[in-house]
């Protein structure tokens, strides 16, 4: 695939497209850096998040954490399941093709349509999700063998009922959200997850304080103790949502409930929705299946992955995630316009502008991940076998980040071209590369956690090389002379990246204790610095432009 589409690119790349200034080089650049900035601060607070939880209730099988950690995910399934995909994909091409061709009111209406169309399903779900907890935690722990099964049951279905209605606040948020991206607002929804996780932060803390440094017990949790850890998530993803308004009403933006849902715009949406439904569900069958496999190897084995993926997701959700959130407005715009070219010149700036981030920061998670996990995690329960295990989770989850990002970036291209069916029958494919790779390697090899994580990496690199061979004809090219060019100036610097944080790394950790926590911070932050550096000067040596033009960008931006 590699060669054919070096060949064909030379044949069938066009010239960059003249964009519109909103889509310029210039500012996406300083878009990217602005929700670069706000999901930086909203993972550094993240990882605070999950000290403090890690920390508070553990990460042992049978502790609160494992027990919490699978009752908190469950809204956050049902959510992607139900309308989370539909809101994150096919919402904001539809916006912008209604809003360029029905004007502003228009399409405003159709944004109060889509809120109350929210409000109402999500709520229903929501009640469901409350009635049934029970039934969903015995679900999750069928293959738990622990004596205190039903108080973990008992303690997940309590914690449930108050997780599930933040499905409501979700979908309000996300549609929110989708609405400040399609009027290229793109800061708020970035930066309004820190109030969530400061909330949660502080849940932790009360939580810690209301126990006097006891250690945590399911069966022995009490009424007050199960309520603070039971709304202080809730309220957090209420806080979210409520600060996204004045950043809408300051576009003039009013909700009321609006019904009649027999609308244009709206009805494509559901059908284009349709599929992204079929999408999020091979995802859960695939999540579940991973669920199921990482319960019967071994402790606490499921909150070790979760944990891992969460450490794995940083650059993506930092660098992935604004690039793409950046580009599909303005590819959205280019393919309603009838310019491939235009959408062919903003895919090529994304997948090169990923790549010059996502490749080093792989290759260095390979290279130093347990000084990592150590210093974001191994505090109060968590114990030095767990930060081994989720370290070497990390390594198998990084094998593929590189593929991860790219596939979601054109994942999105597909949503820009208001194709949702593509995109769901590669993920289908994906996830049956997953579930075969994780049988493989689990139950018939017998691997441990790790191997959950290897097959992930594998269904991602399957789908990225799918989805390029069925995009490149429906554009006429994916301009691969620049692209191929950046990426073989990318890997061997960030190849130096990785060996020098690696040598670092090991050498801060002969001169200073690291474990101690000043220690930890020495080791990764020279490791990170001294990687970074090289980076840079091999960027420069390698004449890799698209560093030099993130590094100004993002240059500029923490200035201001």
């Amino acid at each position: 695939m590699v060669q054919e589409v070096h060949q064909t690119s030379e044949i069938l790349t066009p010239p960059p497209a003249e964009l519109p200034e909103q889509d310029s080089r210039a500012t996406y650049a300083r878009n990217t850096a602005v929700m670069t900035v706000g999901t930086t601060l909203s993972r550094l607070t993240g990882y605070v998040r999950i000290a403090a939880q890690t920390a508070a209730l553990g990460v042992t099988i049978g502790s609160l954490g494992d027990v919490y950690t699978r009752a908190n995910i469950t809204p956050n399934i049902v959510y992607e399941l139900i309308l989370g995909g539909i809101i994150t994909s096919v919402f904001v091409p539809v916006f912008v093709e209604w809003h360029q061709k029905h004007g502003k009111d228009a399409a405003w209406d159709l944004g109060r349509r889509m809120l109350t169309l929210a409000l109402v399903v999500l709520a229903a779900v929501a009640i469901v999700g409350m009635i049934f907890a029970p039934q969903i935690m015995e679900l999750y722990l069928s293959f738990s063998e622990a004596a205190d099964r039903q108080d973990q049951i008992e303690l997940g279905a309590y914690l449930l009922r108050w997780f599930m209605p933040q499905i409501v606040f979700y979908g309000i948020g996300a549609i929110a959200g989708g609405l400040l991206t399609a009027e290229r607002r793109f800061a708020p929804p970035m930066f309004t997850p820190i109030l969530n996780n400061l909330v949660a932060i502080a849940a932790f803390l009360g939580y810690a304080l209301v126990l006097g440094g006891s250690t945590p017990s399911v069966s022995d949790i009490t009424d007050v103790e199960k309520l603070i850890l039971g709304a202080g998530a809730t309220l957090g993803v209420i806080a979210m949502t409520v600060a996204l308004w004045p950043s809408l009403r300051s576009l003039g933006f009013r909700w009321r409930l609006t019904w009649g849902w027999n609308h244009p715009a709206v009805r494509r949406l559901i059908k284009l929705s349709a599929w992204v439904i079929v999408y999020v569900l091979a995802n859960q069958i695939a999540f579940l299946v991973v669920n199921l496999l990482a319960g019967g190897i071994g402790e606490a084995r499921f909150q070790i992955y979760a944990t891992a993926f969460i450490i794995f997701s940083l650059p993506h959700a930092i660098f992935g995630v604004s690039i793409f959130t950046a580009l599909l407005p303005g590819m959205a715009s280019q393919w309603t316009e009838g310019h491939r070219e235009g959408v062919v010149t903003l895919l090529s700036r994304g997948i090169r502008d990923t790549t010059v981030v996502i490749v080093p920061a792989a290759l260095a998670y390979l290279a130093i991940a347990t000084p990592i996990v150590a210093l974001l995690l191994q505090y109060g329960e968590a114990k030095p076998a767990d930060t081994e295990l989720i370290a070497r989770t990390l390594q198998g989850f990084a094998l593929g980040l590189p593929f991860f990002s790219i596939f979601q970036l054109l994942t999105r291209t597909f949503y820009a071209m208001q194709d949702s069916r593509t995109p769901a029958l590669i993920n289908i494919g994906a996830a049956f590369v997953m579930m075969g790779v994780d049988i493989v390697l689990v139950s018939t090899i017998g691997w441990d956690v790790p191997a959950l994580a290897i097959g992930h990496a594998a269904s991602y690199a399957f789908a990225t090389a799918v989805g390029l061979i069925v995009l490149r004809p429906r554009l006429g090219s994916l301009d691969g002379t620049h692209i191929w060019g950046t990426i073989v100036r990318v890997i061997p610097a960030a190849v130096a990246t990785a060996i020098v944080a690696k040598v670092v790394a090991d050498g801060v950790a002969n001169v200073v204790d690291t474990q101690a926590v000043i220690g930890r911070v020495a080791q990764v932050g020279a490791a990170t610095f001294a990687g970074l550096a090289v980076y840079l000067i091999a960027a420069l040596m390698l004449g890799i432009e698209e560093v030099e033009e993130v590094k100004g960008a993002l240059r500029r931006r923490f200035r201001s």
